[in-house]
């Protein structure tokens, strides 16, 4: 099992050919992986430095077009999908060298706007890091993009890695947001507001009581891609203060709907058995 954690990264045409040699050859692959590891470091480093001096010159087409020979040899699979970690290191090591550029928010929403699933990951990348610094622009950023929002991997990587930043600066204001984006007709912005809060508790495992009010208000969610982060969100209050989620379900355990109580059964399973068979016998009552 040890051997393939070590491989996982590497291409899978590749991989039985390394492995052999290293079995044949007696190689450590503690080394192999350092080896490995430090090359992706400094692969990433090299392409944000391109996409930056390209980026710098305000040529959007151009810059699409360097990421896409640069990403060519790095798509897998049958989709052949850049692996979102790569486009994530990219995007950090982008928004390090753009912080202190004044162009850097009208140039990545101009990328943000021509590109696509690659660039798009690798703005919000960047934008994680550079939320940390500009609240406010970052903020206004997000809320021009959100009709752009159009499936999960978008969705929860811009609530991961950007709207988490501006509830860490800001909660009052952002929840405040998220709330307005909870009625709203298209099911990934409600799903972004409700994804926020995996990543906020993380960050904030004191603040249960502000995440269990702000679910209180979508426990009755019809869509089931915001339901299961619904579900999540719940999972991860639990690991923080398991007690005062179970004593949210249990008010909620006694609402006859099926939509609350498909939540409900996603979101106890970090609770312990017993307070699980309670819910269980509330919903069945």
């Amino acid at each position: 099992m040890g051997i393939n954690l070590y491989y996982r990264p590497v291409k899978e045409r590749y991989s039985q050919i390394i492995r052999n040699f290293f079995r044949k050859n007696r190689i450590n692959l503690n080394f192999y992986l350092f080896c490995y590891i430090f090359t992706m470091m400094k692969n990433k480093k090299e392409m944000a430095k391109l996409i930056y001096n390209v980026l710098e010159n305000g040529n959007i087409e151009s810059t699409i077009s360097l990421i896409s020979k640069e990403l060519e040899k790095e798509k897998t699979g049958k989709l052949q999908f850049t692996k979102t970690p790569l486009l994530n290191s990219m995007g950090q090591e982008l928004g390090k060298l753009i912080i202190k550029e004044n162009w850097k928010f009208e140039r990545l929403m101009e990328l943000w706007r021509e590109g696509k699933r690659d660039e798009r990951l690798i703005v919000i990348s960047a934008l994680g890091r550079i939320a940390k610094k500009d609240y406010e622009n970052t903020k206004q950023f997000v809320l021009n993009i959100l009709d752009d929002i159009s499936d999960w991997e978008i969705c929860d990587q811009l609530s991961l890695r950007v709207v988490v930043n501006l509830a860490v600066q800001n909660k009052k204001e952002t929840f405040s947001i998220m709330k307005k984006w909870i009625k709203s007709e298209n099911k990934w912005i409600r799903r972004l507001a409700v994804a926020t809060i995996p990543p906020y508790i993380r960050a904030e495992p004191e603040n249960s009581k502000i995440c269990l009010e702000f679910l209180d208000k979508v426990m009755q969610e019809k869509d089931k891609d915001v339901k299961k982060a619904i579900g999540w969100a719940l999972r991860e209050i639990t690991k923080k203060d398991p007690e005062a989620v179970f004593e949210f379900l249990k008010k909620w355990a006694e609402v006859d709907d099926k939509n609350t109580r498909w939540v409900i059964k996603e979101g106890m399973k970090k609770l312990p058995e017993k307070e699980q068979e309670k819910l269980k016998s509330l919903m069945s009552g």
